[in-house]
């Protein structure tokens, strides 16, 4: 037997769920991820480090965030046979299409790098294709649509009444008219210390830079600061995002609205007109 010692490094990403971390078992086939039977090491919350006991055999150590999710919003790290411990980590990167995933740091087996792409595509296709069924269901048809108020944990945003209250695991609520996803996601301030004091512009700075997007470019419209990114789908076609950013009494809140590019000039300033609509309790 050895030590497998797995640190979770602290993120905005995900912070508020606990990963599950498995390891592959085929005895056991408590959970199959990817075709691979495996059993449950544990848990891992966000800043963790936890020791497990495990064999001396080779085996794939996943990390994932539930059952549901686990054939496309996961990562493995490849362990050698051998009996000297070993210490591993990584961190939930910001990828919400794929259900923002933990990562294992220093993994350079192709395998492993293949899936992660294929992940990404899958998980996006799959929030992504109800709207975009909804697209061609709704052509031809117009009306006139009213305003809707939503509200959860003491944020409410008004969107209007083709919005459903839908969820994905890694985000506060979410919401899904036939075009338009939108993933709220509320960072309170007590995780961690001072973070009350930042202004929302160093929170800002704290998410892209804590999710490595050094290329986003911080925005400012109608008072509303943003960033806005362009990420491909399953289908191969691109997928435009608006990320704004919110500062309340309790916490600090990401709110992101999705659409097909093809949608971007139409939609961006409703984007912001619906992001400027955010009030706090």
């Amino acid at each position: 037997m050895r030590n497998l010692t797995i640190t979770r490094v602290k993120s905005f990403v995900a912070c508020l769920g606990k990963m599950k971390v498995y390891i592959e078992d085929p005895d056991a086939g408590e959970l199959t991820i990817n075709g691979v039977p495996c059993r449950k090491l544990g848990d891992l919350k966000n800043g963790e480090t936890a020791t497990f006991p495990i064999s001396d055999q080779a085996a794939k150590v996943f990390v994932i965030a539930d059952k549901l999710s686990r054939n496309y919003s996961n990562d493995y790290y490849p362990l050698s046979a051998g009996t000297e411990d070993v210490t591993i980590s990584g961190k939930n990167k910001f990828h919400p299409g794929a259900g923002n995933p933990f990562r294992f740091y220093g993994v350079t087996d192709p395998e492993v790098l293949a899936r992660r792409k294929k992940g990404g595509r899958k998980g996006l296709l799959l929030l992504i294709v109800a709207f975009i069924l909804g697209i061609f269901i709704g052509l031809g048809h117009t009306r006139i649509v009213e305003e809707k108020d939503f509200s959860v944990e003491g944020m409410t945003i008004t969107l209007n009444e083709e919005f459903s209250r839908t969820n994905y695991e890694g985000f506060t609520q979410c919401f899904e008219s036939k075009a338009v996803a939108v993933f709220t996601l509320k960072e309170a301030f007590s995780l961690m210390p001072g973070l009350e004091d930042y202004t929302l512009r160093d929170y800002a700075d704290l998410v892209i830079s804590a999710n490595g997007m050094s290329s986003a470019e911080l925005k400012e419209e109608q008072g509303i600061l943003y960033f806005a990114y362009v990420t491909q789908g399953g289908d191969g076609e691109d997928y435009y995002y608006v990320a704004t950013l919110h500062k309340g009494s309790d916490a600090f809140w990401l709110i992101q609205f999705a659409t097909p590019a093809s949608n971007q000039e139409k939609l961006h300033d409703r984007f912001i007109d619906w992001a400027a609509t955010v009030e706090f309790e």
